[in-house]
């Protein structure tokens, strides 16, 4: 069978979430969420969002849209807030798969130059996790904020389609290696893109990452031919 994620989509609808110059955190997380379900559903994965359009999307909702789908894995993608710097995610207290789970996305997003301000646990009352997302569903599960929206310089990381699409994309792979599903090869049009592909990468020195991220990127493929050509 199938694994299942679901991806919780932050806000929505008549709440906005967080807002800084303009941007607002309902449209940056359904763009990483529908990037991060293109990609999982490419390797074969089951998704469901809780939401796939601009709509009110509460988190009891989505609590019990979660739970009814029974999802291997959950994953709730927001934007940050109050001037900080950097993604960090939260995880049960209690660890397991979803401090895995966590882990392997920070991974991922720092493999496309974003810091972090680590991988947490908050605890509410009587002992039991703060955030509803975490507490309540039955699978577990991770809330991701990508950023601070209202920090300029962090936010230029994320601001634009590309970037929240490079970073969900960034998610799926740390859900794909919490599954132990194997990454399939990057799609090309042509040998050509995956020669020239190989040559920056042995000639500059980069991580697989980073070709990944050239590649996906709206003309990735003409700018990693013209650097390679650049190096030749």
């Amino acid at each position: 069978m199938a694994y299942k994620v679901f991806l919780g989509v932050g806000h929505g609808g008549t709440d906005t979430g967080a807002v800084a110059d303009g941007y607002r955190e309902k449209d940056m997380t359904l763009a990483m969420a529908l990037a991060c379900q293109e990609e999982l559903a490419r390797h074969g994965v089951l998704v469901r969002l809780s939401r796939t359009k601009d709509e009110n999307d509460p988190v009891n909702e989505e609590v019990r849209e979660c739970n009814a789908y029974a999802p291997d894995l959950a994953l709730d993608i927001h934007v940050n807030a109050g001037s900080g710097d950097g993604f960090e995610a939260y995880y049960t207290t209690h660890g397991g798969k979803g401090k895995s789970l966590a882990l392997a996305i920070e991974q991922e997003v720092k493999a496309l130059g974003q810091n972090s301000r680590g991988c947490k646990t908050r605890e509410g009352s009587l002992g039991r996790d703060y955030y509803a997302f975490i507490r309540d569903t039955a699978c577990p599960a991770v809330i991701a904020e990508i950023g601070f929206i209202d920090n300029a310089k962090d936010r230029a990381a994320f601001d634009t389609a590309q970037e929240q699409q490079a970073f969900g994309r960034a998610y799926a792979r740390g859900i794909l290696k919490t599954l132990g599903v194997p990454e399939a090869p990057i799609a090309s049009e042509d040998a050509e893109t995956m020669i020239a592909a190989q040559t920056i990468k042995k000639k500059a020195g980069l991580e697989d990452q980073t070709i990944r991220y050239l590649l996906n990127y709206q003309y990735g493929e003409a700018l990693v031919k013209k650097l390679a050509k650049a190096m030749e």
